[in-house]
């Protein structure tokens, strides 16, 4: 099962996740270069701050009259023409990331590149610090380069989970992995990362994994958001019972996602051909309102068609029937609709048709259904179950000569031919056609394997051979109802 991962969405949690690293980054570059600074000469590095406090001073003198925003941005455009030192460029390079000028903070941090003497970690974090600028510049090229550099020099678990997304987006799954895996080695047991790692491991349909992780995530957190991504995951593995159980848990914790929830899990269901809990799964999920609510309702009938629940066949066929003809959406529909949590297929005109007959075939309601059978074979002429469906539905309202031909089909491809053959018999008898019934009646008696329809025929024949009398309205009726479900 695929959960539905726009990619507009994806670019927008690496970028999120990007900017968090940045931000951090800024600061741990520079706390780092200090550090090895002090370590190689004490008085210089002091020296340095002294002259970088008085400049700094001296320029909010200087644009006094600007806001602090407007002083900020000057002082950042100044240094970035200007000679400056390590740590003059890198507090223009923050002033340009908080400000969100990309370009120019990659300017200032190519320049503490060349201006850089510390050791190799410090240069590798400069060079990550590129490859997250380039992400948010959209230009994953670029960032993968970097990324690359900054990870021979300076293992970063935040670098590999980046990384991995990236090479997610360019369908790397392999890849992608093998750095996902990098990560958390890095990243030891920390819970912080594990929320990134795990999107990685699902989406790569690592379910097992993201399983385990999730539950890591839950027991440290408590999150009910993170009960769904599990329930997902043990469906995607066919672990219903556990995916379902995580449902239930989400609702009792107050989780408001309750549809989409119930449509994933309807899925997971059908995959494992158990109908009646998908269908159940279904109905309740088409009390909300989603994006995509002729698919729902289509699973819906689908399953209630599989289950033979014919009251809900017609019920929700009716509805998407209704929607399909109108153009879609009631009026009274809420403009604002839920995303589904998976990838349904579109509905099958023909198909719905078909099953939303056979409902309100099974329910006696025969003229309906000889409409909805009608539609179904303009669409598709040759569906020989269709013209058994049609021509019982006809026969049910007592229009034998409009069913024969239905039945001659159903008959000549071979689709219920034993049903079709009674049926057809029934037909040519209330249309005088005794040679045909008898012909019709007698295969069934040779070779039918239905032990009921068999005794029926046997009778039919007697009957029509005077030997006994017909059967009383009554019970021809309920031969008809009989005949009618189609089941």
């Amino acid at each position: 099962m695929e959960k539905e991962k726009q990619k507009s969405g994806r670019f927008s949690i690496l970028i999120r996740i990007t900017a968090g690293i940045l931000a951090v980054m800024m600061i741990a570059t520079v706390l780092l270069y200090s550090r090895s600074a002090v370590t190689l000469d004490t008085e210089t590095f002091e020296d340095k701050e002294s002259r970088i406090a008085a400049r700094e001073l001296a320029r909010e003198n200087e644009y006094i009259s600007d806001s602090r925003f407007e002083q900020m941005a000057a002082y950042a455009s100044d240094l970035l023409n200007g000679r400056r030192t390590y740590e003059e460029t890198e507090r223009a390079a923050q002033i340009a990331v908080a400000q969100s000028r990309y370009d120019e903070a990659v300017a200032l941090t190519e320049q503490s590149v060349s201006l850089y003497e510390g050791d190799h970690e410090g240069q590798g974090r400069l060079y990550l610090r590129l490859g997250y600028l380039y992400i948010l510049k959209n230009d994953h090229e670029q960032a993968m380069t970097w990324l690359d550099r900054g990870l021979a020099l300076f293992e970063s678990p935040e670098a590999y989970i980046t990384r991995a997304q990236i090479e997610m987006e360019r369908g790397d799954t392999e890849a992608a992995l093998r750095d996902a895996d990098r990560g958390m080695k890095a990243a030891g047991d920390s819970g912080a990362l594990l929320a990134d790692l795990v999107n990685i491991y699902e989406e790569a349909g690592q379910y097992e994994v993201s399983a385990e992780m999730y539950t890591k995530l839950i027991e440290r957190n408590g999150g009910n958001e993170y009960l769904l991504h599990r329930a997902y995951c043990l469906t995607s593995l066919g672990r219903m019972e556990e995916a379902s159980e995580d449902r239930e848990r989400y609702e009792a914790a107050g989780g408001k996602e309750l549809g989409s929830a119930d449509v994933m899990l309807g899925v997971g269901w059908m995959r494992l051909q158990d109908y009646a809990k998908a269908d159940d799964c279904f109905a309740r999920a088409t009390g909300e309102s989603f994006d995509d609510q002729d698919s729902l309702l289509y699973y819906t009938v689908l399953c209630a068609y599989m289950t033979e629940n014919f009251d809900r066949v017609c019920m929700y066929g009716d509805q998407l029937i209704e929607r399909m003809r109108t153009g879609g959406e009631k009026t009274d529909e809420p403009t604002k609709k839920k995303q589904l949590s998976v990838s349904l297929i579109k509905p099958d005109p023909a198909a719905l048709y078909q099953m939303n007959g056979a409902g309100h075939l099974a329910k006696g309601e025969y003229a309906a259904a000889e409409e909805r059978l009608t539609v179904c074979l303009e669409i598709t002429p040759d569906d020989a179950f269709a013209r058994f469906l049609r021509g019982t539905s006809r026969m049910g309202q007592e229009k034998y000569a409009e069913a024969i031909p239905d039945f001659d089909a159903a008959v000549a491809a071979e689709t219920e031919t034993e049903r079709s053959r009674f049926s057809r018999g029934l037909c040519r008898a209330q249309t005088n056609d005794r040679e045909g019934a008898l012909e019709d009646f007698d295969w069934v008696v040779l070779y039918g394997q239905d032990e009921e329809l068999f005794t029926e025929a046997g009778r039919q024949i007697l009957v029509l051979n005077g030997t006994i009398p017909a059967k009383n309205a009554g019970d021809a009726e309920n031969t008809e109802r009989t005949e009618a479900s189609g089941r």
